[in-house]
């Protein structure tokens, strides 16, 4: 019998329902502060703004450094599309870094060489992320970002949970949902750095401020800002999430290891790299040869994969301004070119887990 196995489904959180219910009763919903108060907690960081999307987050942080035309940001070339575009949307420039090799994220020794290659040529911060859930070589890149004097902003989106997140950065940030798809989608900005948190929470709020206790409505605008903030309904879905991630961790490592005990066997997939502290938000393979035929036969099969993330040299908008080539960056067209990431979340089944098994071994004996 042939399974239908999405690549992702949407996870809806079994205290949503009962938290939603009170507070329509209520007719008062504080979920927002309420969350913040929550990821404070379990992350032991001092500050956190709740945005309306991770993307937002991102933007914001980007204000809070009050990032200016031709300033420069060093990215990882695989990563989602929000990174080098808050960038972009500054007028300042991103400046792609090339990966490590089978763990896709940024190179610290490739970093240094990019460092140092534009180093005072208004070169101001790094984004980090962390692919697929795996660690980035965090503390390296923090070494690098003290001798070029650069702040590091981390794209935690993949690893919400990690013990090692925000230990080395300026600025972190959360993502709830799917950057993919529009079901639901939510953000919080974390700090240690009173300026970057009190600069973030005016401009979160189109640089308002509230200039009297007594006569509540008179308000002022100190700079310009946005609206960044995160609804409370979704406030509510976000916060029963968050409070269900170490179950929803304990389950994709448990479908991880079945995977890895599966499918070890199988000469012609290259597994991930085990690394401590891995998430496995994502379960990203390596097919030598025929990747998208692959791909193709198990989506015959109703087995849905994908690709984390097409190297941003590939895209139109960033090739064509900076003039970038398929070759620029070698370990990030080799991975593109090879992996695929197969399906891996909460509500996969015991018995789903084993059909997607089944279906690469038996693909896998005659796929050449």
């Amino acid at each position: 019998m042939t399974m239908k196995i999405p690549f992702r489904k949407v996870s809806i959180p079994t205290a949503l329902q009962a938290a939603t219910v009170e507070a329509l009763e209520s007719g008062v919903i504080v979920a927002a502060d309420a969350l913040e108060a929550d990821v404070v907690a379990a992350t032991g960081m001092t500050y956190a703004l709740s945005t309306s999307s991770s993307t937002a987050a991102l933007h914001l942080a980007m204000c809070a450094l009050d990032l200016k035309r031709g300033d420069k940001v060093l990215c990882p070339v695989n990563g989602f599309v929000d990174l080098p575009e808050v960038v972009r949307h500054f007028d300042a420039e991103p400046v792609f870094v090339d990966t490590l090799p089978g763990s896709y994220a940024i190179d610290p020794e490739k970093l240094a060489e990019a460092a140092e290659r534009i180093k005072g040529k208004k070169l101001r911060a790094v984004i980090v992320n962390h692919p697929g859930g795996r660690p980035a070589p965090i503390a390296a890149i923090r070494d690098v970002a003290e001798k070029y004097d650069l702040k590091i902003i981390e794209d935690a989106t993949e690893a919400v949970g990690a013990a090692h997140v925000g230990a080395y950065s300026d600025m972190t940030v959360f993502g709830f949902g799917s950057k993919i798809d529009n079901t639901i989608d939510g953000g919080v900005l974390l700090t240690n750095d009173e300026h970057y948190y009190e600069r973030g929470k005016l401009l979160r709020n189109h640089g308002m401020v509230y200039t009297s206790e007594e006569t509540h409505y008179l308000y002022d605008v100190l700079a310009i800002g946005c609206q960044y903030r995160m609804n409370e309904f979704s406030a509510l879905y976000c916060r029963a999430l968050f409070a269900e991630n170490a179950e929803s961790m304990a389950r994709r490592h448990a479908i991880a290891d079945a995977y890895f005990a599966a499918l070890k066997p199988v000469k012609t997939i290259t597994l991930p790299e085990k690394a401590d502290g891995h998430l496995y938000t994502q379960f990203i393979v390596t097919i030598e040869t025929n990747r998208d035929t692959f791909a193709r036969k198990l989506r015959e099969r109703g087995i849905e994969v994908s690709v984390q993330y097409i190297p941003l040299n590939f895209t139109k908008y960033y090739k064509e301004k900076y003039g970038l080539k398929v070759f620029d960056f070698p370990q990030a067209l080799d991975a593109y070119q090879k992996t695929m990431s197969l399906p891996i979340y909460p509500e996969m089944s015991d018995d789903e887990v084993v059909y997607v098994c089944e279906a690469i071994r038996e693909i896998a004996a005659s796929h050449r």
